[in-house]
């Protein structure tokens, strides 16, 4: 079989008659042996590698992008392809197309397309990358872009003339000891080790009891003292005699960070956690022992402790997660703890029902903790829908939705088939894309609702959660119904007034693309 269009023969007319195994998965390493092939005539691969290039899919680019990117990594079978050169060329753009190469192609493009082109720089043909980064280098205007562009260059291509001379360009010229003293000084360039600055900021640790001082202090800290015996030896002291609650909970903080296998840390905290039990500051403790001494039985005692004995659903909710993420099988707490703490989540729930709005984050974290230790607790499934459709709050109805899809997550993880999960999958897909239709900037920045410390989310950060979240759950029946919902949000008027929903949409749609057919996604988005 010598003739590419078994593989690709676009019928604009008709979709459906059309051949595109090009789009599917299952073809592609056919595909790339048959551009390896011999006795195959050059100019068919010429031109299905045209073909490829020149694709117009007729709907948002997304399936061009997708055959264009299988035209860069068919140059890795058909390096002499005439093309090559044009198409390591564009790969480069839409890999760093974000930052200026010139005063006149600023563009910002969509992150699935700038990381599979970067991943598909690894792909294709690796003289013509490391020819077109050359290029890079000795064509830009951009001291960022010829920083990232040489770094790279000299990763592909060790010992790089090219690289090489861009990197000495780069590198700043101290003319004098007093011009490097100052630029040694400036904030966020202490040098690692540095034993004054370390003793100085020890000395503040040790003699200052402003909490705002300490926690500067202790952020230097740990950029500048890992593994240091003596900054270790600092915090744990302060960790042990001080009398302020967050400075106590900073220096256990930082000892998490920089303090990995050291005994002296590891015993501190271990008899730490023996003599405080159950609040908050322990399950900082515990999770910074974790950290430096993975496995430690005395984290999982200290966290079932808290699911047994805590009456608060934050630390319950939080000690549960904790658990999750160490101990996945939840083998440690399901004979003691859950049953408890199921307990006294529900009873939260039941008294905080008809209370006022001030308990609803604590009947947040009682239905979320529940999902997480008694997966499909129909209380708690129920208290979460309640919030997300009429709390006040928008953040707190944003997290619902969240934890709603991890309720699912779960449920999904016991049973495939089970009706009831697919009951749950769809009402929380349908919740989440109702969360990116409805989502409002303006919430960020009004305080007319009560956010916690914790969950001043921003808006960008908020609408790409949503967007991760439900590609997670999207199952194929759902796909097109999504597309068909969302397309919407791709036009160019709604990139000027909310760029950042324009992205969370075109993620979505970018993974809806992944996983339909090309006649089928046509359909869907025109």
């Amino acid at each position: 079989m010598h003739d590419w269009q078994y593989f690709f023969n676009h019928d604009r007319n008709n979709l459906n008659q059309g051949t595109y195994r090009i789009f599917e998965p299952e073809w592609k390493a056919e595909i790339l042996h048959w551009f390896s092939q011999k006795d195959v005539d050059k100019q068919q691969k010429e031109d299905f590698i045209q073909a490829l290039i020149d694709f117009d899919d007729g709907c948002g680019d997304f399936y061009r992008y997708r055959a264009y990117f299988l035209a860069a990594e068919a140059l890795s079978q058909f390096p002499e392809c005439s093309l090559g050169d044009a198409i390591a060329s564009q790969l480069l753009k839409w890999s760093y197309a974000y930052f200026r190469q010139d005063k006149r192609d600023w563009q910002i493009l969509p992150k699935p397309l700038v990381k599979t082109a970067r991943k598909t720089l690894e792909l294709t043909d690796r003289k013509r990358v490391i020819a077109a980064f050359v290029h890079l280098v000795h064509t830009t205007e951009s001291r960022t872009v010829l920083r990232l562009a040489a770094e790279k260059l000299g990763t592909l291509d060790p010992g790089n003339k090219s690289a090489i001379a861009a990197l000495t360009l780069l590198r700043p010229v101290v003319e004098n000891k007093e011009t490097f003293s100052q630029t040694s000084q400036n904030p966020g360039e202490i040098p690692v080790g540095d034993e004054t600055a370390i003793a100085s900021l020890v000395q503040t640790i040790e003699t200052i009891l402003s909490e705002e001082i300490c926690f500067f202090a202790i952020r230097d800290l740990v950029k500048i003292g890992v593994g240091n015996p003596t900054v270790i030896a600092a915090l744990v002291n302060l960790m042990e005699t001080t009398l302020n609650k967050d400075n106590c909970c900073n220096a256990i903080a930082a000892l998490g960070k920089i303090a990995v296998g050291d005994q002296t840390a590891i015993a501190s905290l271990m008899k730490f956690l023996e003599i405080n039990q159950g609040d908050r500051i322990c399950l900082d403790a515990s999770q910074a022992l974790w950290q430096i001494d993975p496995g430690n039985a005395i984290t999982l005692k200290t966290l079932v402790y808290i699911l047994e004995t805590s009456a608060s659903a934050s630390l319950i909710n939080r000690a549960a997660t904790y658990l999750l993420k160490i101990d996945p099988e939840y083998k440690t707490a399901i004979a003691t703890g859950n049953k408890v703490a199921i307990k006294t989540l529900f009873q939260i729930l039941e008294t905080t029902e008809h209370q006022a709005s001030e308990d609803e984050w604590e009947r947040l974290y009682a239905a979320e903790g529940l999902v997480k230790i008694d997966s499909g607790n129909p209380k708690a499934i129920a208290t979460l829908c309640q919030i997300r459709e009429s709390s006040q709050n928008r953040f707190m109805r944003l997290q619902a939705s969240q934890s709603l899809v991890n309720a699912v997550q779960n449920l999904e993880q016991l049973d495939l088939g089970n009706k009831l999960v697919k009951e749950r999958l769809k009402q929380a897909v349908l919740l989440l894309v109702q969360d990116i239709e409805n989502f409002q900037e303006y919430d960020d920045y009004e305080n007319k609702f009560s956010l916690k410390p914790t969950h001043q989310l921003s808006y960008e950060s908020c609408l790409l959660d949503i967007a991760e979240s439900l590609t997670k759950i999207l199952q194929r029946e759902h796909l097109s119904q999504v597309v068909i919902t969302l397309k919407d949000y791709l036009s160019k008027q709604f990139y000027k007034n909310s760029s950042y929903r324009y992205e969370a949409v075109f993620n979505i749609i970018w993974h809806c693309a992944e996983n339909l057919t090309y006649p089928d996604f046509y359909k869907a988005i025109n």
